[in-house]
């Protein structure tokens, strides 16, 4: 039995379904599944860093500007 899934795209909408299981074993298609659980993570641990990155930076900022207010009274 074949199952179907939809990709998203960078935008957010969602593509044609994709079909998977058509014409392979079963051991290839948890094959497939896998590497494509390891992607979507992958993605997610990259937008962790991105967001963890800019909080830091927006911290800095804050001290910086912090530290500009004090020196100038």
């Amino acid at each position: 039995m074949a199952m179907e899934y939809k990709k998203r795209s960078e935008d957010g909408s969602l593509s044609e379904p994709v079909k998977i299981g058509t014409g392979l074993k079963l051991d290839e298609q948890v094959a497939s599944l896998g590497e494509q659980l390891a992607q979507e993570k992958i993605k997610g641990i990259q937008k962790d860093l991105l967001i963890n990155s800019l909080g830091e930076t927006v911290t800095q900022l804050k001290l910086e500007v912090m530290s500009l207010k004090g020196g100038g009274a």
